[in-house]
């Protein structure tokens, strides 16, 4: 049985946590802020919304740190300009 995958990528900005979480069981990932569930996708989203930043490495199925902190960034920047 393949073992579970959790990747968690981690920010402060404007004293606010940002955080994207993917776990490899279920495909899922999660844009958090302050603990909080702001975005929630599944397959295929999920692996749409990482090859968008990734350059579709591995289509989005097996994220890196490198490539979640990319999709952070990007969701960051949107949401700050927003709030502003």
């Amino acid at each position: 049985m393949p073992q579970t995958r959790r990747l968690r990528v981690i920010t402060q900005v404007r004293g606010i946590e940002m955080c994207v979480d993917y776990c490899s069981a279920t495909d899922r990932l999660r844009l958090l802020r302050d603990g909080a569930v702001l975005n929630e996708w599944f397959p295929p989203n999920s692996w749409i919304a990482i090859a968008s930043v990734s350059g579709a490495r591995n289509w989005g199925t097996r994220p890196n740190s490198d490539e979640l902190r990319a999709l952070l960034e990007g969701h960051v920047t949107t949401l700050l300009t927003c709030d502003d």
